[in-house]
């Protein structure tokens, strides 16, 4: 055991109670040979995982460096590979640093723990790895390490937000590529940049530095400036290719985009919208699905014929959907209502590809042909806690109206945050207006109060001054509360000595005033300061349909306007389906957000990032960290 690295026995110490757990009941194995440990494949249970790291383990304890952390880097690498961050951390946080090790050494650790910096949601960590020796000389690194280190800054970028750097490093990657490697390489940029918030891109566009970056950028403006449009989107994609002949995307388009040129040939014909118009929400989806389509009509558009059917009232939706798939329709868009989406979902399959307006129970295997769109809040409270993250945040409060649903959506917030690493403290449901009393119990002021009033018993009340103080560990707090609300909530903060904590809301938060720009700033202003997200069709107003729905329609507040876009967007997505279906992760810029398809069947919408600032609205572009700009 002479010269036995220190490293070692730190990571043996520190996994020593792990790899017990794991391999509970069984005595260590014997060090095994080393071809016997590399020929291994990987354990189909988690004992057998962890037996393989302990044998590595025990192989590094009787070997000297570089070897010892050959072995070292081995065992962390099959923890990664299987999951266990906990012990791959471990192993990794011992081994320490040489710029002894021979180049292969250090770039394999380097790249591990870049991975497990990622795994552990940490993209600004893995970033500084990867920027830093010995990976801040590429040229000196063989193209094996130079791929890997590209692809996971890439997915570093991708996490921060930062799309056209992660384009970039695709871009740079291609060089290194074998030829069959090189249309993958081409999709998974589209893939990153279709998937790229609306405007992010051109946020971002200070990062393009080359002839193919500047194509890819174009070509995307292209696809999305003609997005509404399949017959003008297949067009200008031929014609993008004319002006850069020299472009690798020229020759083979990405699969994504080559599949719309199918898209013509197979749209519908015959559409059925199942909505039940006699409720409000109905009606305002109804009213955003038609504005949609004589939009189409107007710019000379194929469209499909519509067929309406009133589904107020109805309990059993199987009767009207089985006569509807008999007429001959093509598509289904429908219904609206929770209970009749789990009566579809409780089928085999559908005969027709169905567009349900809501969504069933989660964790089912949906039928064949259903499709499932709404606005999920579980979308917008991702979101708002990756924001949070995102801008350094870690100790949180939650806050809701009180009830059976809004305690799911205080789970679903402490969950998501949990998951990311954030601790959560406190949450609560307010009734009516007691703001004041639950913020103080959030904030622990009572507590203060409390101590207080005890030292008062024994102390002289005129030789004490007191002054509450909140507990000072939490920075963040996670709203859903509708704009009356948060202005009463807002202030109350500030006078519980909490007006220093963060607050990320919910779309509800927003009534939809000014959404062009316009001023709100009187009644708006109790509510500066908060972060918030929201659809694009409330937030910019740069669809041309916006004007024409508010001019067309009474206008709505910020519930009724999120509906009507989700209405146009069920009908921009009739023709759309089968291309998010067979490419997942490619993205359709819609008025409720950038819409991709998840591996279920059903849609995922990212929002934009918003701020109250003096009253008004301010949209939150992407900082060079990726961090929404606050």
């Amino acid at each position: 055991m002479q010269g036995f690295p220190r490293s070692v026995i730190q990571i043996t110490l520190a996994l020593a109670m792990v790899l017990m757990a794991h391999c509970s009941g069984t005595s260590a194995p014997e060090p095994a040979p080393r071809s016997e440990v590399a020929a291994a494949s990987p354990g189909t249970i988690e004992s057998s995982v962890a037996s393989r790291i302990n044998r590595l383990l025990a192989l590094a304890a009787d070997a000297t460096s570089p070897l010892a952390e050959q072995y070292s880097l081995e065992a962390s690498q099959l923890a990664l590979d299987n999951d266990d961050i906990d012990t791959a951390a471990a192993i990794l946080g011992g081994l320490g640093d040489s710029n002894s090790w021979p180049i292969t050494i250090r770039t394999a650790a380097g790249l591990q723990r870049a991975k497990l910096a990622l795994a552990q949601s940490e993209a600004a960590r893995a970033l500084i790895v990867l920027n830093g020796a010995p990976f801040d000389r590429p040229d000196e690194l063989n193209n094996e390490v130079r791929r890997n280190m590209m692809v996971l800054r890439a997915d570093a970028f991708l996490m921060l937000g930062q799309y056209m750097a992660a384009a970039r490093e695709h871009t740079r990657m291609a060089e290194l590529l074998r030829p069959e490697q090189q249309a993958d390489n081409t999709d998974r940029i589209w893939q990153i940049l279709a998937s790229a918030p609306a405007g992010s891109l051109q946020a971002q566009s200070a990062l393009v530095d080359s002839y193919e970056l500047r194509g890819w950028l174009e070509l995307i403006n292209v696809v999305i400036n003609s997005q509404n449009n399949i017959e003008e989107q297949v067009r200008a994609v031929s014609s993008w290719q004319g002006r850069w002949n020299r472009h690798s995307a020229s020759a083979r388009l990405p699969q994504a985009l080559s599949f719309a040129a199918n898209l013509l040939n197979s749209r519908p014909q015959r559409v059925a919208l199942l909505i039940p118009l006699s409720e409000a929400a109905g009606k305002a989806v109804s009213e955003g699905f038609m504005a949609a389509y004589y939009d189409a009509r107007s710019q000379n558009q194929q469209v499909p014929e519509i067929r309406v059917y009133d589904t107020t009232g109805i309990i059993d939706i199987m009767p009207l959907y089985n006569q509807i798939v008999e007429s001959g329709v093509d598509l289904v868009i429908g219904p609206l209502r929770k209970d009749s989406v789990r009566q579809l979902q409780a089928l085999p399959s559908l005969p027709v590809p169905t567009l349900a307006l809501n969504y069933g129970d989660d964790g089912l295997i949906n039928p064949e042909n259903l499709y499932q769109y709404g606005l999920a809040p579980e979308d917008e409270i991702r979101q708002a806690v990756q924001l949070a993250w995102l801008a350094g945040h870690r100790v949180a409060t939650v806050m809701t109206p009180a009830g059976e649903d809004y305690r799911r959506v205080r789970e679903t917030f402490e969950n998501e945050w949990r998951t990311l690493g954030g601790d959560v403290v406190a949450n609560a449901g307010f009734i009516g207006s007691s703001y004041s009393d639950v913020i103080r119990q959030m904030m622990d002021v009572d507590d203060s109060e409390a101590r207080a009033a005890r030292l008062r018993s024994v102390v002289p009340r005129s030789n004490l001054v007191f002054t509450p103080r909140r507990r000072q560990d939490v920075d963040v707090m996670f709203l859903l509360a509708n704009p009356s609300e948060g202005r009463q909530i807002k202030p109350a903060m500030a006078f519980h000595f909490a007006g220093d904590v963060a607050v990320y809301a919910m779309p509800a938060i927003y009534d939809g005033a000014g959404y062009d720009g316009g001023t709100s700033t009187n009644v708006n202003r109790d509510l500066n300061g908060i972060v918030f997200i929201d659809a694009p069709w409330l937030l910019t107003g740069e669809d041309p349909l916006r004007a024409a729905v508010s001019n067309a329609f009474e206008s709505g507040a910020g519930p009724v306007e999120r509906l009507r876009a989700m209405g146009v967007d069920s009908y921009r997505l009739h023709t759309r389906l089968a291309q998010l279906a067979s490419f997942p992760g490619v993205s359709i810029q819609g008025a409720t957000g950038t819409l991709t398809m998840r591996s279920d069947g059903s849609i995922k919408r990212e929002l934009m990032p918003a701020r109250f600032v003096e009253g008004n609205i301010v949209l939150m572009p992407t900082t060079a960290d990726g961090v929404a700009n606050n």
